[in-house]
């Protein structure tokens, strides 16, 4: 469920509802599998029996809209109103209202009157709207950048790495310049009204200084603010830097760990512990890794360690690729010196697919490759210098990819693993298939706020049991996440996904909407996907939902990088059911008649899935 701003399941964030919180450690042991539910599951008793319950929001809120969604019951029969404003309740007591604020502190009176007693609840929501500036020249003190320390530790060789961005918001249609120390004025472009963006190449060296920035009107007034962030160059020259975090799992992707293309940016590469790479500065608490000629990243510092100066640089090579074939997994061998950062990207076409496995601080020197078998999932390798230090083997598949990781054993292999297609009898697809089905949330995360009195978790788990039950019955080896009430720290479920050689992970959760959406415009069933190997699946399941629900909507198929969607090892999805914020989704999913048609139809497509890619070999 996405609950607040979608922010989750990112690197560390929390996207409420879809996934739970990431924490800045490994992932605590992979929990036991657990064994078949006996029967089919009830939901837990309601959370309150209190005459007026509000779901959301909780109370002392605070929103920066003019609106709030106000969600809960009253007793069956009841009326409502919010501060003498009457509201629609239905015959079970269920509202859910896009409520109107002022601007600062509303104390809101809930009134429920049931044969003649009145029941009362108070709810204060503060409304913090942004508010254009205008009048006098402003610039936002909190939206100056650079936010934190920038130091380089050598100026880069490639003109466009030696630019740093600087950018502020302030009173639209100014014209702005900043300096750095005593560098400057350089001047400024106004995108967006009123964001203003810049440019400072950096020189070979500079002390610590902050940004001055300036903005002017057209009236002669201007206003001015200082980064709170400082600019260095030290010219001490690049370091080499180990990564010394435990990272668990062969193919866990685990957001913590992850490098990115800029602070907050993009997901890029996925580190192994003991790999070594050239760090040329520091951006605030991550450090600047400079991967390739024209590729910088940012590592968070706390996965990394700084090796002595005058480390050599790493710089690997190798001379041949083996291709062995095992009854479960297909394996591409590269014997290296040392750890180096990788990446692995798959391409997905009509009737062919890849993978290439992108290799920093190397040199290929290939001319010898071995293949075991010429019935490999593997068709065919190949090797590409596609520039200096940066090394690229390409990996041809047979049929499309159910699974794949890249890891490195004790001697310095690098091995990317590949998922052998599984045999699959058309007849009975799912028998003897391996499947994790995780009820989303549990223990103390809630997830969505459940207007009816039943949280997002338990309706999670009565539908995730459902959908074992009827998986098993069809011959599948399910394995379940959770089959009570516990909590399930959100990496120990790809985890034991991959330690029992699962083939697939589906996720189960219910949607909500982010603060300031009107809640009448969204409802449906979607599934969310980010490996390009899992979007036949989540095709299968999203119409599998649609046909089998259609008075509950279709909210589509969302690429989208989150936590349970992310991991390679094997097809991962998440099917966020329906919404809680809508009222006709909200009771399909409180009835055990609705409840079953979501298990139904979640399993035939799951079923559909593989009869179909039997039928494709």
């Amino acid at each position: 469920m996405q609950k607040m701003a979608l922010t989750v399941l990112l690197l560390a964030g929390v996207l409420s509802g879809v996934g739970q919180g990431l924490a800045q450690t490994a992932p605590a042991a992979i929990p036991a599998a657990t064994p078949a539910a006996a029967s089919s599951p009830q939901l837990l008793p309601p959370v309150s029996d209190e005459p007026i319950y509000v779901a959301y929001p909780p109370d002392k809120y605070a929103v920066a809209f003019d609106h709030v969604l106000i969600e809960g019951s009253v007793k069956a029969g009841a009326t409502l109103s919010i501060s003498g404003t009457p509201i629609k309740v239905g015959p079970d007591g269920l509202f859910i209202e896009w409520f109107p604020l002022a601007a600062g502190e509303n104390v809101l009176k809930l009134e429920s009157v049931l044969a003649g007693v009145t029941s009362t609840k108070q709810l204060t929501v503060t409304s913090t709207p942004a508010q254009p500036l205008s009048g006098a020249v402003q610039i936002a003190p909190s939206s100056l950048v650079p936010a934190a320390d920038r130091i380089a530790y050598v100026q880069p060789a490639n003109l466009e790495m030696r630019g740093v961005p600087v950018s502020f918001s302030g009173t639209p249609a100014g014209k702005a310049t900043f300096k750095v120390g005593d560098l400057g004025p350089f001047p400024m472009t106004e995108g967006k009204a009123g964001e203003y963006a810049g440019t400072f190449l950096l020189p070979a060296q500079l002390a610590a200084a902050p940004v001055t920035f300036t903005l002017t009107a057209a009236d002669g007034r201007s206003a001015s603010a200082e980064s709170k962030g400082k600019i260095s160059v030290t010219g001490t020259g690049p370091r080499v830097a180990e990564v010394s975090a435990t990272i668990a799992g062969r193919g866990i992707q685990q957001g913590t760990y992850v490098w990115r293309n800029g602070a907050g940016r993009n997901y890029v590469v996925y580190p192994r512990s003991g790999a070594q790479t050239i760090v040329v500065g520091e951006d605030g608490n991550t450090y600047t890794v400079q991967a390739s000629q024209n590729l910088t990243l940012n590592a968070p510092k706390s996965t990394l360690t700084l090796k002595p100066e005058g480390t050599p640089l790493p710089r690997a090579v190798f001379t041949n690729i083996n291709v062995k074939t095992g009854d479960q997994y297909s394996e591409v061998r590269l014997l290296l010196p040392a750890k180096v950062p990788f990446t692995v990207e798959q391409q997905l076409g009509e009737n062919s697919s890849s993978l290439d496995l992108r290799l920093f601080h190397t040199i290929a020197d290939v001319d010898y490759i071995v293949s075991d078998s010429p019935n490999s999932t593997i068709r065919d390798v190949r090797w590409v210098q596609d520039a200096d230090g940066v090394a690229r083997v390409h990996v041809d598949l047979r049929g499309q990819p159910w699974g794949y990781d890249a890891t490195y054993e004790p001697d310095n292999t690098l091995v990317l693993r590949v998922r052998n297609v599984p045999q699959i009898d058309t007849r009975q697809p799912l028998r003897g298939r391996t499947i994790v089905i995780d009820a989303g949330h549990g223990g103390d995360e809630n997830g969505g706020a459940g207007a009816l009195r039943v949280p997002e978790k338990n309706l999670n788990l009565a539908l995730g049991l459902r959908v074992a039950e009827l998986l098993r019955q069809k011959g599948a080896n399910v394995i379940t996440t959770r089959e009570s009430d516990v909590t399930v720290p959100i990496y120990n479920r790809p985890l034991l996904a991959e330690d029992k050689n699962a083939e697939l992970l589906v996720s189960i959760h219910a949607n909500a909407l982010p603060d300031g959406v009107n809640p009448a415009t969204k409802r449906g069933s979607g599934v969310y996907y980010y490996q390009p190997q899992a979007r036949e699946l989540a095709d299968h399941v999203l119409q599998s939902l649609v046909s089998g629900l259609p008075d509950v909507g279709n909210d589509g198929i969302h690429y989208q990088n989150l936590a349970l969607a992310r991991p390679t090892t094997q097809l991962s999805i998440l099917i966020e059911t329906a919404f809680l914020t809508d009222p006709q989704n909200l009771r399909t999913l409180m009835s055990d008649t609705g409840r079953e048609r979501f298990a139904q139809a979640i399993a035939l497509g799951i079923e559909r899935f593989y009869r179909d890619a039997a039928l494709k070999k």
